[in-house]
């Protein structure tokens, strides 16, 4: 079974189990604990699909290669309740073992590398409509992390190792339930859009890069106050 399977998989049987104490209370009104300062954890899986193109050789190629990991990390942010909507900024770390094989070329040349990001960090707007102990929500921003790719390319005749730090975007959506007046549980899916740097190896003249890719993820959060 792959990677996305598993994850989707876990992220179900998370998701069920979050739902079953909160759907008693979903039909109550939106209460004042939503609002104020949180923290917490979260832990799922990030795949991806690399399909990059680039100059090498004075002529056109790229290389493609598809794989996820696993994510964990921590997240901060504040809840204001604006009237019945809720909005607010979460900023979150997270490591990662994300490692994609990637192979292709151009003219002449062959390229196998493998692409990975270590570690990334969100800085989110979330936008949500609590219905009582139950918010489903949506969310974007900007993301900024570290990516490498390592490998062998014959147009140089050896092997290479690059990396850079990277900025690029994120939308997604989630929903998130109190369990107590101070726990609450979320689920949550975000895209991730292309680096604004992407990494090629470095005999190549032009590259543009694909998205680092999906991620679904459950967390849980403790409200400060």
């Amino acid at each position: 079974m792959s990677l996305k399977k598993k994850t989707i998989g876990i992220a179900a049987a998370a998701a069920a189990i979050i739902a079953t104490p909160l759907m008693a209370q979903a039909q109550t009104p939106a209460n004042p604990y939503w609002q104020g300062a949180y923290g917490g954890v979260n832990l799922g899986g990030l795949w991806n699909s690399t399909n990059t193109s680039i100059g090498e050789n004075n002529t056109g190629g790229g290389f493609t290669g598809s794989s996820g990991g696993f994510i964990g990390g921590a997240q901060i942010g504040y809840n204001y309740l604006l009237g019945p909507v809720m909005v607010g900024p979460e900023i979150d770390f997270q490591g990662s073992t994300l490692q994609t094989n990637v192979a292709g070329g151009a003219g002449p040349s062959t390229i196998a590398a493998q692409y990975s990001v270590p570690w990334f960090s969100t800085f989110r707007a979330r936008a949500g409509y609590p219905v009582g102990s139950v918010m489903p929500y949506v969310t974007g921003g900007a993301v900024w992390g570290r990516q490498t790719l390592n490998g062998y390319d014959t147009a140089g005749g050896g092997y290479f190792n690059a990396s850079n730090n990277f900025w690029t975007w994120t939308i997604g959506g989630g929903v998130e339930g109190h369990i107590t007046d101070k726990w609450s549980a979320k689920l949550e899916y975000l895209y991730i859009g292309t680096p604004d740097s992407p990494l090629s190896t470095p005999y190549t003249t032009s590259v543009t890069g694909s998205p680092v890719g999906n991620v679904l993820r459950v967390g849980l959060n403790y409200k400060f106050y």
